[in-house]
């Protein structure tokens, strides 16, 4: 097993905690942050806790100057490592993860509020109601 696929397993299961940036338990932004930086090299900017909720951080970053930095990429081009937000129309719901695997389904890890950190692919994102996924990639 590579130090990659290793580090990718070992995360699986953590809890979600509402601010937390790990190691111990994240919440969407704070995994995302984990992983860019871990595995990627990629810093991402400390966010000032705006709200208890990962639409709220999600909606930071992509506000936060930092945006400038990352543009937006077609889902058929998308590349490991690229951030993923996803989201709920309807409900007005949004997340955000990272594309790890990418491939014929491509897999995003990202937290689930009951599971924790998991990983799933785009089909089952999908089937769960995220009927909106946006990805960017660090330029």
């Amino acid at each position: 097993m590579t130090y990659r696929a290793a580090f990718l397993e070992d995360l699986i299961g953590r809890p979600y905690r509402i601010g937390a940036t790990g190691p111990d338990a994240f919440d969407c932004y704070g995994l995302a942050r984990h992983v860019q930086s871990a595995l990627y090299a990629v810093p991402m900017p400390a966010l000032p806790f705006v709200a208890a909720t990962t639409r709220a951080q999600a909606e930071a970053m992509l506000a936060h100057e930092e945006r400038r930095n990352w543009r937006e990429t077609p889902e058929h081009e998308a590349r490991d490592g690229d951030l993923v937000l996803m989201g709920n129309v309807a409900k007005r719901d949004f997340h955000l993860g990272t594309f790890v695997v990418p491939g014929t389904a491509g897999v995003v890890l990202h937290v689930d509020q009951h599971a924790g950190v998991v990983a799933d692919d785009i089909p089952a994102l999908r089937s769960v109601g995220f009927n909106y996924l946006k990805f960017f990639r660090r330029i």
